[in-house]
């Protein structure tokens, strides 16, 4: 037996009945908007509408999705800020989404809902929820554990199920790349409307972005997408003419983002691939944590790191990108400073809360009592309320030392199964589309020790895309390994076989 809410069940309903019902809600809701002076109504019957369609084609609400992402915009409604309008979709889909795997329940493979990555996910939403519990400002930590939850919902388990191979991929290449190139070019424009100051770079991807830095990220994470693209195509057809263009104006974005961890991250690629060749991300990662551990317990003791503290009144904001570069080599740069700033906060506000952390999304409200005169600088006021500037250190804080394992664990099996997979795929052209994964995944990483970037938006949902991607990358190829074992049948079995009973 159908449940009612089955897809096929909804398009056996009479139009006649679904006219009058959404006529009915539509009155409804205009009426009780008016009385009761409530405008959020007016939006209730779209929702439903959206729902319902939601329901009878699920892979359409959820390519719309994609084509939104490069167009989103944060607003503020008061108390709470959300992205429009992919976030409010967001949250109907991830609704869709447990009423369709509710009716389809084999959707998904066990080897991808199953998957330690998907395990270790899942226990990292887990502690954010528990955290949350604990957090000193409620409200605030469980509203950022919701929209993690519609995050990975919508972003790992709809790519998961829509997106199972690089054919499945192209369309949502697509619906990408050709709104960034265009909003790319839109802000070059603009930018050479300031004759490319340094100064003036912020306000050249507004209100696509929020600031230089999370546009150059993204322009970097999908760099690598434009240029295995370029395979898909004929050589000399327009479409190739396009990707060109479009890779041009990719690494244009990246120059005059004048962004220095996006600079760091191109000139790292042969570096990266050369730690997925050869498995070095495990290794990498333990003599990081060791390093790490180590420095913080050296630069501790007896204050020694108070050294680094700078000259407040050197340390400034730099009007060009040349001097920009030398003050933060000899540590007078203000943004770079400030980051130092904040990241001594974290850490010192790890030991009032070392299990459970603050709360998720409770930073800002409490740092300012955990800082250091000494590191103080001209933007330490910090009027646009943003956070730790590393997202490490902003979930050790946040979330306490439980939840700083738990991600390093998620981040490390993640690097670890994308070499894994690339060494068991057979296919070349696989294994570059792997590889192109894998890179994507490091920048992003690579920047969240600069920026809080997981649950920015644009960068955090092509993040879980790409580890979704590369998971359903690792069971292609686990099935052809399976398929060429079951193939493998021995000659001497075979001479058995075929032997009479009596011989």
């Amino acid at each position: 037996m159908k449940s009612p809410l089955h897809p096929s069940a909804i398009q056996q309903i009479s139009p006649i009945y679904l006219f009058s019902g959404f006529a009915t809600l539509t009155l409804l809701c205009v009426f009780g908007a008016v009385a009761l002076e409530l405008s959020a109504l007016y939006i209730l019957p779209c929702a439903v509408l959206l729902l319902l369609f939601m329901l009878v084609d699920l892979k359409k609400i959820f390519l719309l999705l994609i084509f939104l992402m490069p167009f989103s915009i944060e607003i503020n409604l008061g108390a709470i800020s959300t992205d429009f309008p992919t976030e409010p979709l967001m949250v109907l889909l991830m609704f869709a989404a447990f009423l369709y795997f509710r009716m389809h329940p084999h959707s998904l493979s066990k080897q991808f809902t199953r998957h330690p990555v998907v395990l270790l996910l899942f226990l990292h939403l887990a502690w954010i929820g528990i955290a949350a519990v604990y957090s000193m400002v409620f409200l605030v930590s469980f509203k950022f554990f919701l929209a993690k939850l519609w995050y990975v919902t919508v972003y790992i388990f709809l790519t998961g199920l829509f997106i199972k191979d690089e054919h499945d991929f192209k369309p949502i290449f697509w619906l990408i790349l050709v709104p960034l190139t265009f909003i790319t070019i839109r802000a070059i424009y603009l930018h050479w409307t300031f004759d490319f100051g340094f100064r003036e770079v912020n306000k050249t991807m507004v209100p696509f972005f929020r600031n230089h830095v999370n546009y150059a990220v993204f322009l970097v994470l999908f760099l690598p997408y434009i240029w295995f693209a370029r395979r898909w195509v004929k050589k000399g057809s327009l479409v190739s003419l396009f990707l060109h263009i479009a890779l041009i104006v990719n690494l244009a974005g990246i120059w005059f983002a004048y962004t220095r961890a996006a600079y760091a991250s191109i000139l790292l690629i042969p570096v990266f691939y050369y730690i997925f060749k050869y498995r070095l991300s495990a290794w990498l990662g333990i003599l990081g944590i060791f390093v790490v551990t180590l420095s913080i317990i050296y630069y501790s003791q007896d204050y020694r790191f108070l050294q680094f503290a700078p000259d407040f009144e050197t340390t400034v904001y730099h009007h060009s990108f040349d001097s920009h570069l030398s003050a933060t080599f000899a540590g007078k740069d203000v943004s770079f400073m400030e980051r130092v700033h904040r990241w001594i906060a974290a850490v010192n506000m790890s030991q009032d809360n070392f299990w459970t952390g603050f709360g998720p999304g409770n930073f800002y409200q409490f740092y300012k009592n955990y800082t250091i005169g000494d590191f103080q600088t001209y933007v330490s006021d910090n009027p646009e309320k943003s956070g730790v500037h590393n997202y490490f250190l902003m979930i050790l804080a946040e979330q306490g030392i439980i939840g700083l394992m738990i991600f390093i664990a998620f981040v490390l099996a993640l690097f670890i199964t994308g070499e894994n997979i690339y060494h068991a795929a057979t296919d070349p052209n696989q294994k570059i589309f792997i590889m192109v994964i894998l890179m994507s995944l490091a920048f992003v990483i690579l920047n969240s020790f600069v920026s809080d970037l997981l649950e920015a938006d644009k960068l955090g949902p092509m993040f879980f895309m790409s580890v979704a991607l590369l998971l359903n990358q690792g069971i292609l190829v686990q099935n052809v390994e399976t398929q060429s074992d079951s193939n493998l049948i021995s000659p001497a079995m075979t001479t058995q076989t075929a032997l009479p009973d009596n011989e």
